[in-house]
């Protein structure tokens, strides 16, 4: 992990990025020594799959490695197109690197549910 964590860092200083997020059997699970290492990240830029070519030729990865690139406006049209493999992407991978000024509509708003007074809801069982 710490490999993956070096080379988020480094995409981010390079290509300034709003998001870099793992996801797959390195985020989820148990990944195996065949697991690749599966990254979107979210940023502007005219053509995505251009974007994920000159991320991976400008900086040499350690291991193989799946990348993904969305722009802001795509992920979250294609999230609410319920493209399922993205929303999974954006709700349960591990973000690595956040844009503190990112677009809000791209910032995690994971929180648990508040009651009153900001306390969680009662979980109490009839």
């Amino acid at each position: 992990m710490p490999a993956i964590r070096k080379y988020a860092r480094q995409v981010a200083e390079r290509f300034k990025p709003d998001k870099i997020i793992l996801f797959g059997s390195f985020a989820y699970g148990e990944p195996t020594e065949d697991s690749d290492v599966d990254l979107l990240v979210v940023m502007a830029c005219p053509n995505e799959v251009t974007q994920a070519i000159r991320i991976r030729t400008a900086l040499d990865a350690p291991f193989s490695m799946d990348l993904l690139v969305r722009t802001p406006q795509n992920l979250q049209q294609r999230i609410q197109d319920e493209d399922w493999f993205l929303r999974e992407i954006v709700e349960h991978g591990k973000v690595l690197y956040e844009k503190t000024d990112a677009p809000m509509a791209e910032k995690s708003s994971k929180r648990p549910p508040r009651g009153r007074g900001g306390r969680p809801p009662s979980t109490a069982r009839p």
